[in-house]
């Protein structure tokens, strides 16, 4: 089956940001999508998107030329939802995981392609309370998209790291960075893919799939890395949701300059569980784990910083214009991860409010 691909500008980027609708008083979800749509300036109608819950909207930005672009695009049209929340009483939040909802707090909404995976994965589905953030990076041909596709699945810890923002779920502390991961990765064809030899065998592996019936098109593939071939770009699905500008900022810079990296250079490929380890590792510490490669283990920190040297001295980010930018915001590696900053909220006050209130946008 033939799956057309329509190369992009190598400096196209785009986002989607999974966010939840709180009540503002309890802090527990609330199934009012509906609400943020009915009262949505016409001019974002295009850029906001319904998700499986009534208490989750997505904001996408349209193809950008830039990070930043992207991510003041973000900003922009969260603070729109944020006053129409302010008229009808309900509060947005970033949220990858709340720590004290139960699928009984939610509706799925009424849509077919959503009654058909509530259908089809039963259980897993009702416990999909989950918020993510996706990347797109602009390739400029079908070999460009298999090398930063198969770049980024040695990389995808980093970013998973960078990210981490779910350590809470049904009233506990899971004692895990990223608790969403794992929820992820119940469903079928989701985690981290194989590696592909080229375009082709990727399409072949979508064709098997579609004339089977156990896909309808390539949104059905939930890869923590895909290829979307509409848009010509690959596009980053490992992070957990958060709201933090410069941190979107540098995670984007990153994730851009890896994918045009990858066009010239590609990193040796490693066991299916060496990249399964790797991905454990940032899940459960953060940036505070480790990253194996070539059987040595090194700090999490240490291998983003080298990748940014790497990047650097390739002439990656003054190629995209962004060589000002990663330096300023370079220092996101030193913080900790989001999640072990809740998981000392919680503890020194001994609720989950402060927690879900530092989420609030």
């Amino acid at each position: 089956m033939n799956l057309p691909f329509t190369p992009s500008e190598k400096k196209s980027v785009g986002m989607e940001l999974e966010l939840r609708l709180l009540d503002p008083k309890t802090l527990g979800v609330k199934n009012c999508s509906a609400t943020v749509f009915e009262h949505l300036d016409p001019k974002y109608a295009p850029f906001l998107h319904k998700e499986l819950l009534q208490s989750m909207v997505e904001v996408v930005t349209p193809v950008c030329n830039s990070i930043d672009e992207a991510v003041s695009f973000i900003e922009e049209l969260t603070q729109h939802i944020s006053s129409i929340g302010k008229e009808h009483n309900f509060a947005l939040a970033a949220l990858a995981t709340h720590p004290t909802e139960v699928d009984s707090d939610n509706k799925i909404i009424n849509d077919p392609r959503y009654k058909a995976f509530e259908e089809e994965f039963q259980i897993i589905i009702r416990n999909f309370l989950i918020s993510g953030l996706h990347i797109h990076a602009g390739v400029s041909s079908k070999e460009h998209a298999i090398a930063a596709f198969n770049a980024t699945i040695n990389y995808l810890p980093l970013f998973l790291a960078l990210s981490s923002n779910s350590p809470f779920c049904h009233s506990e502390d899971t004692g895990l960075a990223s608790y969403r991961t794992k929820i992820f990765t119940k469903l079928p064809r989701a985690g981290i893919p194989q590696y592909f030899d080229s375009y082709k065998d990727y399409q072949e592996l979508y064709s098997q799939l579609h004339s089977a019936g156990a896909i309808e098109s390539a949104k059905d593939i939930w890869w923590d890395v895909r290829i979307s071939p509409k848009f010509g770009t690959v596009e980053l699905r490992v992070c957990d949701s958060f709201f933090d500008s410069e941190r979107l900022k540098f995670i984007g810079l990153l994730y851009q300059a890896l994918v045009l990296y990858a066009k010239e250079e590609q990193p040796p490929r490693q066991y299916h569980q060496i990249n399964m380890q790797n991905k454990w590792s940032a899940t459960r510490y953060g940036m505070e784990g480790v990253f194996i490669l070539h059987g040595k283990a090194m700090p999490i920190r240490e291998k983003i910083a080298q990748l940014l040297e790497r990047f650097s001295k390739a002439g990656i980010f003054k190629e995209l214009g962004t060589e000002k930018e990663i330096e300023f915001y370079k220092y996101i590696i030193e913080k900790p991860s989001i999640a072990k900053v809740l998981r000392e909220q919680y503890k020194a006050s001994g609720s989950f409010r402060n927690a879900i209130e530092s989420e609030i946008i």
